[in-house]
């Protein structure tokens, strides 16, 4: 099969001979294939018989006019961009044109270079919309429901909260422990929603240091304060018509949670400095993996606001509560991962395969996901082996401390926590990432236990 481009196909449309004839031959020996039709009836034929990338159109033609055939190619070729040819006295219904969607007009006369750099510039804009499409087709196909791995009863019954609430306006809660998956299920009911063709924008609420986070969702004006050097657009702008995501949103700061509750209820977003609101129109989906009702009681968290995001909930279990999920998705990974690197799909020993349905995976599917890449990166003769899997899954690692050695030590459940929590980071090299997703808690609870332990 030849690799070489398509030749972009232009539709001349015009009812006087001679100009059709010279814009047909200044197409073709630019390089593009020109296809020709003297009314608005024959152009609707051509185009529902070639399938043009791009019509030229006179604006004054006998019978249907260049609107007329303008209106019509919108109902029969939606994408399709219109250049519009008038006189230069007709400008004023050029500019009609242009808000009927044509993509641009030359007045007459104009030159070969004028009009080819109009050619150029829709057929370019064309592309652009079709890559557009083309990754909005991808990335709905990537976070579809049919991407979540599942079979596990409990899971099954989310999959159908999530049809039934994804295609409404609703706001979605979703619970879960750190790495079961809440960013694809969000995405998921994005991808399913009737904003997908929206912006998708996501956000780790513990990720922004708490002097920032207000600008962050709301944006800012130029001198609101001292390096607020330009304007800064907020994410709530950002997210306009499509979806915020909310991650870890227990941690939004207590002061801050009043000015979000306003947004959502009014629909309206007031930067930082600024006097004016900006209407904005956005479905929250936000996430935890804390109780927000525990934070509720410790006047941590508002219940107006916990109201307002949980219109709906979705609790995603844990991956040790759904053994039956486990070898479906280390099929999947094992394939996916296998393809990425360009690898043979390895099979797994039995007594490796005995680990991993048997490991606790206090890491859920990130950690899950982690072994089955460094197994296979790590394995021979496309086997995997117990000797492939990390220590921990393979049974080798032992923390520092047992529990009869701390009762032993009489020891408090601070020192015992402390010693987990370090004899975590030693197994996993320091990465502070991956103690917290096996901890079971985010990277700013983390970094608070290990200050607080080093203050100590």
């Amino acid at each position: 099969m030849s690799s070489e481009p398509r030749t972009a196909t232009v539709l001349v449309v015009d009812d006087d001979r001679e100009m059709v004839s010279m814009l047909r031959d200044l197409l073709e020996v630019t390089g593009y294939r020109a296809v020709t039709a003297y009314s608005g009836a024959e152009a609707i034929a051509m185009v529902e018989r070639e399938e043009p990338d791009l019509m030229i159109s006179d604006l004054r033609m006998s019978g249907m006019n260049g609107d007329q055939l303008q209106t019509q190619m919108k109902r029969i070729a939606p994408s399709l961009p219109v250049v519009i040819v008038t006189a230069f006295g007709s400008i004023a219904t050029a500019v009609k044109s242009m808000r009927l969607g044509a993509f641009d007009y030359v007045t007459k006369p104009f030159s070969n270079d004028e009009l080819l750099l109009v050619v150029a510039r829709a057929l370019e804009d064309r592309e652009l919309r079709r890559e557009v499409l083309r990754l909005r087709s991808e990335l709905a196909h990537r976070f579809g429901l049919d991407q979540i791995i599942a079979r596990n009863p409990n899971m099954l019954a989310q999959f159908e909260v999530l049809r039934q609430v994804a295609d409404t306006s609703a706001n979605v809660l979703i619970t879960g422990e750190s790495g079961v998956g809440k960013d694809l299920f969000a995405r998921a009911l994005h991808y399913h929603s009737r904003v997908q063709g929206g912006p998708f924008v996501a956000v780790n609420c513990a990720a922004i240091p708490e002097n920032l986070i207000e600008s962050e969702l709301f944006g800012h004006v130029k001198g609101a304060f001292t390096d607020a050097r330009q304007n800064k657009t907020g994410l709530f702008q950002a997210a306009n018509r499509g979806t915020l995501f909310l991650d870890e949103i227990g941690e939004l700061p207590i002061a801050l949670q009043p000015k979000l509750l306003r947004v959502i209820e009014d629909k309206r977003v007031r930067p930082v400095g600024d006097t004016e609101e900006i209407p904005v129109a956005v479905r929250i989906v936000a996430a935890t993996n804390t109780s927000l009702d525990d934070a509720i009681a410790a006047s941590r968290f508002r219940a107006d606001l916990y109201y307002r995001i949980a219109t709906v909930t979705i609790a995603i279990p844990p991956l040790r509560e759904r053994p039956e999920d486990i070898p479906l998705l280390i099929k999947h990974f094992l394939a996916r991962t296998s393809s990425e690197s360009g690898r043979r799909i390895p099979e797994i020993s039995d007594e490796a395969m005995e680990r991993l349905l048997h490991h606790p995976w206090p890491g859920n599917i990130r950690e899950l996901q982690n072994a089955i890449q460094r197994a296979l990166i790590l394995c021979h003769d496309d086997r995997i082996q117990i000797s492939d899997l990390p220590p921990k899954v393979a049974g080798e690692y032992r923390p520092s401390v047992n529990l009869e050695f701390a009762v032993a030590r009489n020891m408090t459940l601070d020192e015992l926590e402390q010693e987990y929590i370090h004899a975590i980071m030693a197994s996993v090299g320091g990465n502070k990432t991956e103690a917290a997703t096996l901890l079971g808690i985010d990277r700013k609870t983390l970094y608070r236990k290990l200050g607080a332990s080093e203050s100590e």
